[in-house]
């Protein structure tokens, strides 16, 4: 059978707004179509984005010699310092170069030095959410924002003088990642680019004079038979670290809290009447702060009786497949006491999350503090006009 071609409408803002009803049509009716101004064939039912996770035969790092994505190549060919930052992402590696580093980063990144951060982490909530409550704010840029680069710079070792800058470099460099990139919002992402790599390579160096209690002094030992990381792959590491761990946290945040007051769930005690862990998987599935990954085919393959070729480019949409109401009951209703809380928005495979724990961590602790007061949005939040990564411009509340 023959592929619909359908155009993606990741550029209408009701879409952005609220894109759940247009992909459940999509998941009735054309659950695989490929959309030939971006190129890509776009997957929405949950049985197949996992299939596409965790399949050997597809891979997320562009086959080589192969000269599509033309807008992808040719952001990194002229965004050089964009360029460096992703060459040795674990995003874009496969096969043995990507077990090696991530084997490396594991023993530097465990579950067992995430937890240590756990007295940090839920002081530091409380630290910056308290002196907020009895006014109106900013839930993303007074609590959310600094909150998580707190975390990521007690991970990283990063002066507290240097956060605004951190959060700065995330936020501009994010913008490399949507499905259209506009030539403004890439060479905002190119300067960050060139800031952030000067930056941890100088603080690279100095963790290897002087080494301290911290993750990039870590990466920069780590060892394993004989092998150890690279600038180049520590810097890296670091700044996928700090896109996905911080800019997960965050949104997830705003969209949490703005999905429960929206759908007329009272905030105060929620975690005395549901366990928290639950709750967070359940706003995870069900507003996913990402929304889509892409995927290459590494042969010719078939999904619902549609052929794949070799070297295309698939899409798969993370938000849509949390939404699946063959997977999920009810999927367009939140529930704290589903029996399957397997979303998507972790990614699968051998390209799971590694910044997951910590993540989960963040936001135990902050909706932990936040569950002790009631809610009110001040205003309508607007959406940031992105689609692939979901979130708000602001959140306004007020307890």
């Amino acid at each position: 059978m023959e592929l619909k071609n359908i155009t993606f409408p990741n550029e209408d803002l009701g879409f952005i707004e609220n894109p759940y009803p247009t992909l459940k049509n999509f998941r009735e009716d054309t659950p695989i179509f490929y959309d030939e101004r971006s190129e890509l064939i776009y997957l929405t039912k949950y049985e197949d984005v996992k299939s596409i996770q965790s399949s050997k035969k597809y891979s997320s790092a562009k086959p080589e010699g192969l000269e599509g994505d033309r807008e992808w190549d040719s952001r990194k060919k002229a965004y050089d310092y964009f360029g460096r930052t992703e060459e040795f992402s674990l995003l874009n590696l496969e096969g043995s170069a990507h077990n090696e580093l991530r084997g490396l980063v594991a023993k530097a990144f465990s579950i067992r030095q995430v937890e240590l951060l756990r007295p940090f982490i839920e002081k530091k909530s409380e630290e910056i959410l308290t002196p907020l409550i009895g006014s109106s704010f900013d839930l993303l840029h007074d609590y959310a924002q600094p909150f998580s680069i707190a975390i990521m710079g007690e991970l990283l070792g990063v002066p507290e003088s240097r956060y605004d800058d951190f959060l700065r470099w995330s936020n501009d460099i994010v913008r490399m990642y949507d499905l259209q990139v506009t030539e403004e919002n890439a060479e905002i992402a190119e300067n960050s680019s060139k800031e952030f790599y000067y930056y941890i390579n100088e603080l690279i160096d100095q963790r290897i004079e002087n080494p301290e209690e911290d993750m990039i002094t870590r990466l920069a030992h780590v060892s394993e038979n004989d092998q150890k990381l690279s600038k180049d792959q520590i810097m890296c590491t670091v700044i996928l670290l700090l896109n996905a761990g911080h800019e997960a946290t965050v949104n997830t945040i705003g969209n949490g809290i703005t999905a429960l007051i929206s759908n007329g769930i009272e905030t105060k005690a929620l975690n005395e009447k549901f366990d928290v862990k639950n709750i967070i998987e359940e706003l995870l599935r069900w507003d996913s702060p990402l929304q889509f990954f892409q995927r290459w085919s590494l042969e010719d393959t078939e999904i619902r009786g549609y052929r794949i070729p070799q070297n295309a480019k698939v899409a798969i949409l993370l938000g849509s497949a949390n939404r699946d109401d063959e997977v999920f009951e009810n999927a367009e209703k939140i529930n704290f006491n589903r029996e399957n809380f397997n979303h998507t928005s972790f990614g699968g495979g051998m390209h799971f999350c590694l910044g997951a724990h910590l993540a989960r961590l963040e936001l135990e602790a902050s909706f932990n503090n936040l569950f002790e007061y009631s809610w009110n949005l001040e205003s309508k939040p607007e959406r940031t006009g992105a689609f692939g990564i979901r979130g708000f411009k602001e959140v306004l509340v007020s307890s």
